[in-house]
């Protein structure tokens, strides 16, 4: 599976905030108008909002460092056995 460019991860990662927090408040703002509870539900549609774009950016956020750092890993290969050692190298063309 193809691994997007960490920028366009992050861009998803604001996408997906936003969307949770507005997603929340406008949900609690249609329950406000239907029960006639003023602002509570909206307040409460923000608070579930935020905590599952907390949570989600957070698992998010999580994914792409573990990429990041497999990426590392894997660019820092040790160097091959059949390849002799710099030191080696440095001794055979003294002799």
């Amino acid at each position: 599976m193809r691994q997007w460019p960490p920028a366009m991860q992050l861009m998803g990662i604001g996408w997906y905030v936003a969307t949770c927090i507005v997603l929340g408040v406008v949900g609690g703002v249609l329950l406000d108008d239907e029960l006639g509870t003023g602002f509570a539900l909206t307040l409460v549609g923000l608070a579930l909002g935020l905590a599952s774009a907390g949570w989600g950016g957070y698992r998010m956020l999580q994914d792409l460092f573990a990429a990041q750092a497999r990426q590392r890993q894997a660019e820092r290969r040790p160097p091959s056995e059949d390849a002799p050692a710099d030191d080696e190298q440095d001794e055979e063309e003294r002799a």
